[in-house]
């Protein structure tokens, strides 16, 4: 009897176990697989359309891609938005508590400080960071984890100086800055450039200026300008003093052609002085030619078009129309998901080096990354002023 009851708890137990084991196994086939993706940028305060921005486009790019095919899996998607605030302290902090709840993958922050203070804690993951909007050089080296889809603050000032040197061909320039940090600094980097053993070969002198706009004699300027007889005038700053520039130059003589950068290409010139000053004014800014002004890509007017139709659907937002930055980062989603399926892995630790490697053909245009996360031969965009109105420049 006793031996019939224990063989009846026996085969009750295994039954029971087994019951238990087909249940759990069932629970694991049916567990939703997601991939889980952070948004780190600034949502509170001035700066809050940077977060903004981001999160529309990243919402954008999630819609379409997911589920994602992985490994013979399908994943969800899911954003972790966190406000950084547009602080170093809180971007160290919110980056720890990304890392706690999963993230495969980040992207912000939208300035230097919090990129830089967020890279550290990424890092001991092997956690992605790629940021839209940071182009501080002194990222450069951050961390074997960091990446940038925009243009740094080095190369905006090379491909200027490329232009230059393969377009206007100048022997004789003059460079003035506006005294301020952004504009010294620009300039000193340019004359470094424009000074080098290539360069020196066609250009012969390069003389500088530093303005001083609330004591500056404008005519002054000119005056010496014309006793430079150079070939380009390069002026780094605000466009209202580039227009007085521009204007006192002309009316003594000087038939130098003028250059600038993104602060001077500005509608707002065209008001400030009559337009046979400006004629002929070039400006070359940082951005690639599918997403700057006047673009006719196919791609990236399609991008705005659903942007903007998407609006609606993300909450506590105050966007009516895609920023500056927008398409960085729908590229930049993309990007990550497109190196998890080349990895065949949303393990950051195995598709890191997919995304090191990758080449894309974005929104944005190729991306590439050279060792130390920057995009490979980054585009900018020439503008020229013809009859009163900024145009694309053409040979």
């Amino acid at each position: 009897m006793n031996r019939k009851f224990s063989y009846f708890i026996f085969i009750t137990i295994l039954f029971l176990t087994f019951i238990l084991l087909s249940a759990s196994a069932s629970s694991c086939t049916q567990r939703e697989r997601i991939i889980k993706i952070g948004s780190q940028n600034v949502l509170t305060g001035d700066f809050k359309y940077y977060g903004q921005d981001q999160i529309i486009s990243m919402n954008l790019a999630a819609k379409e891609l997911a589920p994602v095919r992985i490994g013979g899996f399908d994943y969800k998607i899911s954003i972790l938005s966190r406000d950084d605030e547009g602080n170093a302290e809180k971007s160290f902090l919110v980056s720890q508590e990304l890392i706690q709840e999963g993230a495969a993958g980040v992207i912000g922050s939208a300035f230097n400080a919090t990129t830089k203070a967020a890279i550290p804690n990424y890092l001991e993951y092997n956690i992605p960071m790629i940021t839209t909007s940071a182009p501080g050089t002194d990222l450069n080296k951050a961390g074997s984890n960091f990446f940038r889809i925009i243009i740094n603050n080095d190369q905006i000032i090379e491909n200027v100086s490329n232009f230059i040197i393969t377009e206007i061909k100048p022997v004789n320039i003059v460079l003035i800055d506006d005294g301020k940090e952004y504009s010294i600094n620009f300039n000193s980097y340019m004359k470094e450039i424009l000074s080098s053993d290539i360069a020196s070969e066609q250009i012969k002198s390069i003389k500088t200026y530093s303005l001083k706009p609330e004591t500056e004699d404008y005519l002054l300027l000119a005056e010496n300008i014309l006793i430079d007889d150079v070939e380009m005038v390069f002026y780094c700053g605000d466009y209202s003093n580039l227009a007085k520039i521009i204007q006192n130059s002309r009316d003594v003589g000087v038939s130098s052609a003028f250059l600038t950068e993104k602060l001077s290409m500005d509608p707002g010139i065209l008001q400030l002085t009559d337009q046979k000053y400006l004629e002929g004014l070039i400006a070359v800014v940082p951005q690639p030619p599918s997403i700057a002004m006047f673009s006719e890509n196919p791609r990236a007017i399609e991008f705005w078009r659903k942007y903007k139709d998407f609006i609606p659907e993300v909450k506590n937002v105050e966007i009516e129309e895609p920023g500056e930055f927008a398409p960085y980062a729908y590229d930049a989603f993309y990007l990550l998901i497109e190196a998890m399926k080349m990895a065949n892995s949303t393990l950051p630790e195995d598709y890191i080096s997919s995304l090191r490697d990758i080449s894309y053909e974005g929104i944005t245009g190729k991306i590439e990354f050279d060792s130390n996360g920057n995009l490979k031969s980054p585009q900018s965009t020439v503008f020229i002023i013809k009859n009163g109105s900024w145009v694309r420049f053409q040979k």
